[in-house]
């Protein structure tokens, strides 16, 4: 009997029993919370670790993935029933990296082995089954077009005048007595020829019936006596493309119903045969070709190490690559690819933002044509499960997109790039809604699944993260360093010039106060944005906030509107596009209606304070009413392919400014952007959380690099209410380095990370006094679970209970405790952990 192990797709209350030490992947059942089964006789040959199939689990049928074979089982089982599909929908080494997220993170393996799967893929039983493949008509025409036109005139509703029509187009060749006409026709009466000659389509002249127009013209005349000109749309459509053509694209064109296209078949003018259709996210799109460059000096330095520790030595390594805004690094990235290709390799790119990923796209299709693809939560669940069959089937050489692409399927995967790699979205967030996340950080993933398939991998920043600069400093990262900005439009193939890094000018707003200035603008931004505009150049506000204002405020008694799920004060946004205005909780999205009055002290001085992008817009119109004005921030961007639609009108130059939020501190590439102005440079600055300085520095420098990226240079603009602070001296300077010894020396103080590792456990509930007495119950185990483990003191610590910063979401209390230690997944594979707790090892927030 073949015994099989499985994680099923049910819920599965989590718990880690208590185990002295990590096992070894797939070794643990009870941690890894399987279930086993047997093969029947006719499966055992056929099913292995990573089929999908269905299994009897108590009353009902469900879906479960083999995860591996045995020939023993340490309860009785029962039989799989059946394949649910015929190829796995895993490999064994995205098992066995399932099992150590699984691990790593203190997450459900079932949880972790669907980060792997495409939406969709499994299924209930009863249910709809699932993601499939689209099966659709694929149409061409199965004659000349002029065959397939004279075939037309065969079709529709028969009648005298189309009889006689016909037998005239068949005869052509001169004139033919009208009684004669009327015998080969089998009419009755010359009624029908006359009614011809009346349509001018036959002249009759004495007793002679011929043609009164040309040839097409009689066949366009026939085909409407028919009724069978609207296949005609059909025909030329299908003769202009010269190949077959999918049924929705033919629809599209012609609106034709599949009716007539019955009837084309059944006339033998079209052929239809149903194939599967690829939906392909890049469908459509074409993308010149690019040449590669010749490299600069420091970057052939890199290249150089990157070639001889990253691919020529067995293993692969790992490399930092920090490059400051505009030194080159895709160019890198894009040679690392290539010498992949060469050694028979496939490659994932990461990006930290679906908004990133159209100018990514493009850059890397243009050099790797028909090679790329794409994976974000933009797409539809059918092209996302296209997107990975065709990987898993190694159509696509490159996969791009944020964090989720890392799981795609690739086979002989021989690189990994994870640009930008600061960016705070590659960790999974974990305040997003879903009990069942995993709540895992892409890096850290991307570093276990390089070390076990053996390639290289690149991180790279111009603000790298603290923990990836800090391995590098011991050596566990090889770092890789370009600190000279290239000039990156206007190149020749010749080696590209270096530049200077735009200059940048902090203006401290409490003298622009002083000064009697109130506006959101500094004097100097202002007048800089006037210049800007005057030259036909392009400018960038950034704030990182969106929506109008920052909360709605009584002058009087001092009250603040709050969401009443949330313990978050709600922002207000104008009327626009026909909605009226209102407050929306940037928790929940719960909206409010606006006040008019206190509903506290009943007082009318309640007003709104603070500025969102909404209310820049409006400042810069009423400088600059004629100014081109791009908004670029979550409400404008919820469409699909919202994002590549407006970088592309701001490319295009079809705007002046661009107003945004984080989301323009991320990559982007704009030539004509020469001024880049931050209004509000302290928002964030001050938050009770140790990375609230990292974070800012690393926004400030991003967004900074957007501007002075071609040869017209350009100039950057921080306004500030304390431009003492080493955060914005550092960010003026450039000075990555800088900044990092002092932010390591506070974290060194504080025992935060990079120097100790932490992992946050947040428990919800709707009852405050449940919330009270299970974080205390949790914070007890904790600490008697330090104790057992030899752990108490300077190396471990626990912090809490205590609410988190953002008390209330969605109407759930929350409370945390921070637990400090060499390995806190060690600690936690201790203990029980009911429903309600939410893991977050090695967390990027403590709010």
């Amino acid at each position: 009997m073949v015994i099989v192990e499985t994680v099923v797709n049910a819920p599965i209350r989590r718990s880690f029993h208590r185990r002295e030490e990590p096992p070894p992947p797939l070794e643990d059942d009870e941690a890894l919370q399987t279930f086993h089964y047997h093969l029947p006789p006719e499966l055992e040959e056929i099913v292995q670790p990573g089929h999908l199939v269905w299994a009897p689990f108590g009353s009902q049928e469900i879906q479960a993935i083999v995860i591996r074979r045995g020939a023993a089982a340490p309860v009785p089982t029962k039989a799989i029933l059946r394949l649910a599909r015929p190829e796995p929908v895993l490999t064994s080494t995205q098992i066995a990296l399932a099992a150590w997220i699984a691990d790593y993170y203190a997450a459900p393996f079932a949880s972790a082995i669907r980060l792997f799967l495409p939406p969709g893929l499994l299924s209930r039983a009863g249910a709809a089954g699932g993601a499939r493949a689209r099966r659709e008509w694929r149409i061409a025409l199965a004659l000349e077009p002029a065959a397939a036109q004279r075939r037309l005139t065969t079709l529709g509703r028969e009648s005298g005048q189309a009889r006689a029509l016909a037998w005239l187009l068949d005869h052509e060749g001169g004139s033919v007595a009208v009684a004669q006409l009327q015998t080969e026709c089998g009419l009755h009466s010359d009624g029908a020829i006359r009614a011809l000659a009346k349509r001018g389509v036959v002249q009759i002249a004495e007793g002679q019936a011929a043609l009164a127009v040309d040839r097409e013209a009689a066949t366009a005349a026939l085909l409407s006596l028919r009724g069978a000109d609207k296949y005609m749309p059909i025909v030329e459509a299908l003769a202009e493309a010269g190949a077959p053509v999918w049924r929705h694209e033919l629809s599209a064109k012609t609106n034709a119903p599949l009716p007539w296209l019955r009837d084309l078949l059944r006339a033998g003018v079209i052929t239809m045969q149903e194939e599967i259709f690829v939906r392909d996210p890049l469908l459509g799109r074409t993308f010149p070709c690019d040449a590669p460059p010749a490299l600069t000096s420091e970057q052939e330095a890199v290249w150089r190490t990157i070639l001889t520790q990253g691919f020529e030595r067995p293993g692969g390594a790992a490399f930092l690559l920090h490059g400051v805004t505009g030194s080159g690094k895709t160019e890198i990235y894009l040679r690392a690819i290539a010498e992949t290709l060469r050694r028979g390799g496939r490659a994932i790119v990461l990006v930290p933002e679906i908004a990133l990923t159209p100018q990514t796209v493009a850059r890397f299709a243009a050099r790797f044509p028909n090679q790329v693809t794409v994976i974000h939560s933009g797409l539809s669940q059918g092209e996302r499960y296209d997107v990975w069959r065709g990987v898993r089937e190694g159509r696509y050489a490159i996969v791009i997109g944020p964090r989720s692409a890392l799981f795609a399927p690739v086979a002989d995967l021989g690189l990994i790039v994870i640009d930008e790699e600061h960016e705070a979205t590659y960790k999974q967030d974990a305040e997003e809604w879903g009990g069942d996340k995993v709540f895992y950080d892409a890096r850290t993933v991307a570093r276990r699944l390089a070390e076990m398939v053996g390639c290289p991998l690149i991180f790279g920043s111009a603000t790298p993260s603290l923990e990836t600069y800090y391995a590098a400093q011991q050596g566990e990262v090889i770092l890789l360093e370009m600190a000279q900005r290239v000039m990156g439009h206007g190149k020749t193939n010749v080696e590209a010039p270096y530049m200077e890094l735009p200059p940048i000018e902090v203006v401290d707003m409490r003298q622009e106060l002083r000064a009697g200035n109130r506006s959101l603008f500094s004097r100097s931004l202002a007048s800089q944005l006037m210049e800007t505009l005057a030259v036909h150049e392009q400018a960038i506000l950034f704030l990182n906030r969106r929506g109008a204002h920052t909360f709605v405020m009584c002058r009087d008694c001092g009250h603040v509107e709050e969401c009443k799920r949330c313990t978050a004060p709600l922002t207000y946004h104008a009327a626009q596009g026909g909605r009226p205005a209102r407050l929306v909780c940037h928790h929940c999205n719960q909206t409010y209606s606006t006040p008019v009055q206190c509903p506290s002290c009943q007082s009318k001085r309640i007003r709104f304070f603070g500025a969102g992008t909404e209310r820049i817009e409006e400042a810069v119109k009423e400088i600059l009413p004629e100014a081109r004005i791009l908004r670029w921030d979550a409400d404008t961007t919820a469409g699909k392919d919202s994002h590549e639609r407006l970088l592309a009108a701001f490319a295009n130059h079809e705007a002046d400014i661009l107003i945004g939020t984080q989301m323009i501190a991320k990559g982007l590439d704009l030539p004509l952007v020469t001024l880049v102005g931050v209004v509000a440079a302290d928002i964030g600055l001050f938050l009770p959380d140790f990375r609230s300085g990292e974070r800012t520095f690393q926004l400030l420098t991003q967004v900074a690099g957007r501007a002075g990226r071609s040869q017209r240079g350009g100039r950057v603009i921080i306004q500030t209410y304390r431009p003492e602070h080493y955060v914005i001296q550092a960010a003026a300077r450039h000075d990555y380095h800088g900044f990092y010894a002092r932010e390591l020396a506070f974290r060194r103080e504080h025992g935060y990370p990079p120097l100790r590792r932490m992992a946050r456990l947040i428990y919800w509930d709707k009852r405050l006094e449940r919330v009270k007495q299970e974080t205390k119950r949790m914070a007890a185990a904790l600490r008697h679970r330090l104790k057992a483990m030899g752990l108490e003191g300077e190396a471990s610590s626990l912090l809490g209970p205590a609410p988190a910063f953002f008390e209330r979401h969605r109407g759930y209390h929350r409370w945390q405790l921070l637990l400090r230690a060499p390995d806190p997944s060690a600690v936690l594979r201790g203990l029980d952990i009911p429903l309600g707790w939410r893991i977050d090892v090695d967390p990027l927030t403590t709010l």
